[in-house]
């Protein structure tokens, strides 16, 4: 938001409403109250916010192969249409053995989507109720992934190749048309798994490459929306245990290319210029692997530019105590049980609720400044 569009409405209320002296004389305010209102009004309009929701899961290569684990298909069906969201970002697209295939990935997730979904209304057609994007990049198993409500207005994968590593999985990004005049760009990613001291560097040479990816979008888009999300195989939180076999948040760590720097991928990431809004479960836990017994955070939504964070959560149907989960079910309609989430990954969900504000457009802020100008011309 620019800063003639924060301050144009308190400004014109100043002008508009205080009195004016003449000769020595106070006036009382030039134009009726009905006026300010109806300016105001006009001003603070152009500023409305449009709510997005975006929904975050490792789905544990559910869709997306000829081997994947599709009986737990119908328990990830059952939070995405619970959840609702706007925006769905994946990893582990594919299926358990070293055959991915794009165009079979593609299609099983869209069928998967026309076919388990009801977010999209009834037969939802890819490309008109639903848009779809799949990262260019693949570690012979599974790749990354998008869907959206919204159409996609461009698409890329960076390369996540460096510190003498070459590419793994990459950063997918999409910008999408959503209602009003500001962009939404998301990225996902999925950093490198495993806790050896190669699993270690490669996910942290990830993190720097996909950190000054993103910080250099940002710069290059101050009005846009931004939103990142992902697996990225590590905790960030203060005291946690890392995925780094006998190691530790803030050891050091020598890259393939022999650069030496300080062990963080979470934080390397964030450090783009992203904030992190920590959403929590029922019981307030933010962790989200194994699902089963979550006890470590690897799965992310961090925000930057244009967007504000407004609620969100990590979804476990487990932590819902037997009355909460009769009520949800009650006033929902759904039928989760303790086990539902354990069910459909082992991961969690992570789910978040943005609000975009969109930029005024110039015309609309000129005009109302004009009207108030001749107003005030008129009146002396």
């Amino acid at each position: 938001m620019s800063i003639l569009a924060q301050d144009l409405a308190p400004r014109l209320l100043i002008m508009i409403a205080s009195p004016m002296t003449r000769s020595g004389v106070t006036l009382p305010p030039k134009y009726p109250l009905l006026v300010v209102v109806a300016l105001l009004t006009l001003a603070t309009g152009l500023r409305a916010q449009v709510s997005i929701n975006v929904l975050q899961t490792n789905i544990h290569r559910d869709i997306g192969g000829s081997d994947s684990n599709m009986s737990s298909q119908p328990y990830l069906a059952q939070e995405i249409n619970f959840l609702n969201p706007d925006v769905w970002t994946l990893q582990e697209l594919g299926g358990n053995n070293v055959s991915y295939n794009a165009t079979t990935a593609y299609n099983d997730l869209v069928a998967f989507v026309q076919s388990d979904l009801t977010i999209f209304g009834a037969s939802p057609a890819v490309g008109v109720n639903f848009y779809v994007y799949l990262s260019t990049r693949n570690d012979g198993y599974d790749t990354s992934a998008i869907v959206s409500r919204y159409p996609i207005l461009s698409s890329q994968t960076y390369s996540d190749a460096g510190g003498g590593n070459s590419a793994l999985r990459g950063l997918a990004r999409v910008t999408l048309d959503i209602p009003g005049s500001t962009n939404l760009d998301i990225f996902t990613t999925h950093l490198k798994a495993l806790s050896t001291d190669s699993d270690a560097q490669k996910r942290m040479s990830e993190a720097d490459v996909d950190s000054a990816t993103i910080a250099s979008w940002i710069a290059a888009h101050p009005t846009d929306a931004i939103v990142a999300t992902g697996d990225w195989n590590e905790t960030v939180e203060s005291g946690a245990s890392a995925n780094w076999s006998g190691h530790a948040l803030g050891d050091s760590v020598t890259l393939t290319n022999g650069v030496t720097e300080v062990y963080n991928p979470v934080a390397k990431i964030k450090a783009a210029g992203l904030t992190d809004p920590r959403p929590v479960s029922i019981k307030g836990n933010v962790n989200t692997i194994s699902s089963t017994k979550p006890n470590a955070r690897f799965d992310y939504v961090m925000f930057a530019g244009n967007a504000n964070y407004v609620s969100g959560q990590v979804f476990d149907t487990k932590q819902y105590t037997s009355l909460q989960l009769t009520a949800l079910n009650g006033q929902f309609g759904t039928n989760f049980t303790s086990s539902t989430s354990a069910n459909a990954s082992d991961h969690l969900a992570v789910f978040a609720t943005f609000a975009i504000v969109p930029e005024p457009g110039t015309l609309s802020l000129l005009g109302v400044a004009i009207v108030v100008i001749v107003w005030r011309g008129r009146r002396t």
